[in-house]
């Protein structure tokens, strides 16, 4: 990207990562915690005011990936012996990701009791993506930049999701950036 992609401005004055905590906050979820890595002090000062209510962590090895950031996250949350039944995987640069989405993992998790609920972009399953904790000794263990994508794969059959087609699309270029500019500025003509 050439640039922090949290911080880029996708509705008014809010960053991608604002509008991830937003969403995350005003859902049903509980126990919100961002992990940061690269540029975290600079991210820290943006989202000083929102704060409340979610827990900060840095990953000082975020280089070695997705991998190590989601273990970092889920040991800072079982080192708080919260009882956790699930964990809701997310990232910050889905600029449609909203509170519903969030919502309905929760929902389908609840509904079909299946230990695994993807978002379904209509061509391929992806984050959000909530797991059940039996999956959490797999994500502490991940090696570099798996994700959980291979947990995912690998126990197809006790997948569930809920439809986010507008989850396929994320910012991890300056093409897609202008690309979701442009069709933003359709919107409010």
């Amino acid at each position: 990207m050439g640039q922090s992609k949290q911080l880029l401005k996708i509705k008014g004055n809010q960053t991608l990562i604002e509008r991830s905590i937003l969403a995350a906050k005003t859902s049903a979820s509980k126990h919100i915690t961002v992990v940061l890595g690269a540029n975290a002090l600079r991210i820290q000062k943006v989202l000083s005011k929102q704060t409340t209510g979610i827990n900060i962590v840095i990953n000082k090895q975020w280089e070695k990936g997705m991998g190590s950031t989601l273990s970092v996250g889920l040991q800072y949350l079982l080192e708080q012996e919260l009882n956790l039944d699930a964990l809701i995987i997310s990232v910050s640069d889905q600029p449609y990701l909203s509170n519903i989405v969030f919502d309905q993992l929760i929902e389908q998790y609840l509904l079909t009791q299946k230990p695994i609920i993807c978002a379904d972009y209509g061509h391929r399953l992806g984050v959000p993506a909530l797991l059940d904790k039996q999956f959490f000794p797999q994500l502490l263990s991940l090696q570099a930049d798996e994700g959980a994508r291979g947990i995912i794969r690998s126990n197809r059959t006790l997948v569930a999701s809920i439809p986010f087609l507008k989850g396929a699309i994320d910012l991890d270029t300056p093409q897609a950036y202008q690309a979701y500019l442009e069709d933003q500025s359709h919107l409010k003509d």
